[in-house]
């Protein structure tokens, strides 16, 4: 067997012995007048199906980041007949401009968890405090969607 063929197989053995990591996403439902949020969440691999979420529920789901680090999950919401939004809720590193000035999750969350808080507002996600105590996982929510779009 030629070298070339030993580094190869070396190469398919780091990269399936390199753990996964695993990343949880929680949607919670934080919309006023007991308001009931549908959401419906996919990847290019996996659909989660649509979801009703209950005023103050949440909807959470768990997976691995995939071997070429470039998982990517998105979801469609609407908070009522006339507002929605769709928009990424993990996504690999790189395009911060797109995610509002975040470049990749890990370096925000605690854990790898994902919080997104949905409110009549906008959409939040639970960021670290970078004025709190490092110890005690201080977190605020941070807006990163400011707007529901109108549906048509």
């Amino acid at each position: 067997m030629g070298s070339l063929h030993i580094k190869a197989i070396f190469l398919l053995l780091a990269i399936a012995i390199t753990p996964s990591t695993a990343w949880t996403v929680r949607i919670l439902n934080r919309l006023s007048h007991k308001k009931v949020l549908f959401a419906h969440c996919r990847s290019g691999d996996d659909d989660l199906g649509p979801r009703y979420i209950k005023h103050r529920d949440e909807f959470k789901f768990s997976f691995g980041v995939n071997l070429f680090r470039t998982t990517l999950f998105w979801c469609y919401m609407s908070k009522d007949r006339k507002s929605q939004a769709s928009f990424d809720v993990f996504w690999p590193s790189g395009d911060a401009k797109k995610h509002g000035g975040i470049d990749h999750l890990s370096t925000w969350t605690v854990n790898e968890k994902a919080v997104w808080v949905i409110r009549d507002d906008g959409i939040y996600l639970k960021i670290r405090d970078p004025g709190g105590d490092a110890f005690k996982n201080d977190y605020i929510d941070e807006i990163l969607y400011l707007r529901w779009q109108s549906k048509r």
